[in-house]
């Protein structure tokens, strides 16, 4: 802070009020020592970002998931049931606005099975285009129901997390297409 401003800051004040004990030379400095810290952690993150995925490399990282591994199309039990995806387009590696809704139903836990609802939870919101996966139309308007078929993710899901369920457009045969094993939901 220059004298300038600090000279602005007490002429702000005004001299009718108590005097304000403010050690500016303190602030300012605590200033500088948060902006050092926050770009070490910046700098440390980075370093540890960059060691992970150089150590990855080096230990074989790459290697497919045990989803992964399985064969496209393969009929697979989700091992993430807490949320679930319903997808505009069936492609898992677009990172287009709105691409695909993400579902989670709290309970009391704040963690209920999504899986077992997210057919009907996917259909209903086709059916009144409530993620404006369609063309809009005149309101209390009932919008097409694609086809829908539901598939386990996978890494290679773009923004998604690994084993929820992602409900596609699609038939039997889109999961398959996609890489993916089929939902056992």
């Amino acid at each position: 802070m220059t004298t300038d401003d600090k000279d602005l800051l007490i002429r702000a004040l005004g001299t009718d009020e108590p005097p304000l004990q403010l050690d500016l030379d303190a602030i300012e400095a605590r200033g500088h020592a948060r902006r050092r810290t926050r770009g070490l952690i910046a700098v440390t993150a980075a370093v540890l970002g960059v060691g992970a995925i150089a150590g990855g490399v080096v230990l074989g990282a790459g290697a497919p998931s045990a989803l992964e591994a399985a064969a496209p199309g393969t009929l697979v039990p989700p091992a993430e049931r807490n949320i679930a995806y319903c997808y505009q387009t069936a492609d898992i590696g677009s990172t287009a606005p709105n691409q695909h809704v993400a579902i989670g139903v709290g309970g009391r836990d704040g963690r209920v099975d999504v899986t077992g609802q997210i057919m009907q939870i996917c259909s209903g919101s086709w059916q009144s285009n409530a993620y404006d996966f369609q063309p809009r139309q005149a309101a209390g308007t009932s919008y097409r129901i694609p086809q829908l078929v539901a598939c386990v993710l996978t890494g290679k899901a773009a923004n998604a997390t690994e084993g929820a369920v992602g409900v596609f457009p699609g038939n039997g045969s889109t999961c398959a297409a996609l890489g993916l094993p089929t939902a056992q939901i």
